[in-house]
């Protein structure tokens, strides 16, 4: 291929990234919008037939094809990983929406004519029966866009550590902080902070996630070396608006305490105080060790934007 070549294809990989943006954003927004978990198998169904017209080549073509196992397997796959995605993007527009402390109003139409949008403009940019090499350029489209660069994993990697998660329920409930923190270093080392990080908060966010899930999750976002990698993230803080129960939120406050303690620039990413406070007055039973975590917070560097 030639430079003119090569540079007609980039052009078009990057509109294709455009376009695939609007697929992920739908979901987000209604994520944002503050629209129930119940919406997720619509977006599912967009993200399914973008596979279906974008990578043709992957399914069956004749209705015969379909009654091989191998093929229900690779739907079925795929299916999953797609709920996978549109959840994660449904979850980050819930957690944004959570700190603005405000849903925007728009009707549901709006995202979901988004997402199905990104179907005829990828189709238009894009001809997958002509392009040698269609799967690396749509893998590369994917990645460069939606959770998979604001996450930075692959589907693969989240499944893992999905199942990694999962083993915790195996453990005794009364596990104290520092067998559960050993757990999580051990799942940190084989997918990484981030990844964890969502698997973790994917039952928290849901309200399905069981106490000692509840305090694993804790036990992660107030661990110094991982605040240190996700720096930026606000996840304390998203975790912190998740949490209702007396347990946890005791555990929160006097982890998150010691972790500022160990590098105050770490509150960027915790709680603000006023959150804490809220959060004695809601919850009496811990609100000595809540108030004790607000001023800690009142007297570490503030950041900016937040009180």
């Amino acid at each position: 291929m030639g430079e003119k070549g090569k540079a007609g294809m980039n052009n078009r990989l990057r509109l294709l990234q455009g376009a695939t943006a609007l697929l992920y954003f739908g979901p987000l927004l209604a994520g944002l919008g503050g629209f129930g978990w119940s919406v997720i198998p619509v977006f599912v169904v967009i993200f399914l037939l973008w596979l279906f017209i974008l990578r043709p080549q992957d399914w069956p073509r004749r209705p015969s094809g379909w009654l091989r196992p191998e093929a229900q397997t690779a739907f079925l796959t795929q299916g999953l990983v797609q709920v996978l995605l549109v959840a994660v993007s449904f979850g980050i527009g819930r957690g944004i929406g959570g700190v603005l402390g405000a849903a925007p109003r728009f009707p549901l139409m709006l995202p979901l004519a988004i997402s199905f949008l990104s179907i005829p403009l990828a189709r238009m940019i894009w001809d997958p029966w002509q392009a040698e090499a269609v799967n690396d350029l749509l893998d590369g489209a994917v990645a460069q866009i939606g959770p998979a660069r604001v996450l930075a994993v692959s589907p693969a990697r989240l499944a893992a550590a999905g199942r990694m998660v999962a083993t915790l329920d195996r453990l005794p409930q009364d596990s104290p902080p520092d067998e559960l923190r050993r757990h999580l270093a051990a799942m940190t080392a084989q997918v990484g902070p981030e990844v964890l990080r969502v698997a973790l908060m994917d039952k928290v966010g849901d309200g399905s996630a069981g106490a000692l899930h509840r305090r694993a999750a804790v036990v992660h976002a107030t661990d110094g070396a991982v605040a240190d990698a996700l720096a930026g993230s606000a996840h304390a803080a998203t975790l912190f608006q998740h949490l209702s129960d007396p347990e946890a939120l005791r555990l929160f406050a006097r982890r998150c305490a010691v972790m500022i303690g160990e590098n105050p620039a770490r509150r960027a990413d915790c709680p603000a105080p006023a959150e804490a406070r809220a959060a004695a007055q809601a919850v009496p039973e811990v609100a000595e060790a809540l108030h004790g975590l607000a001023m800690v917070l009142e007297a570490a560097p503030q950041p900016a934007g937040r009180g």
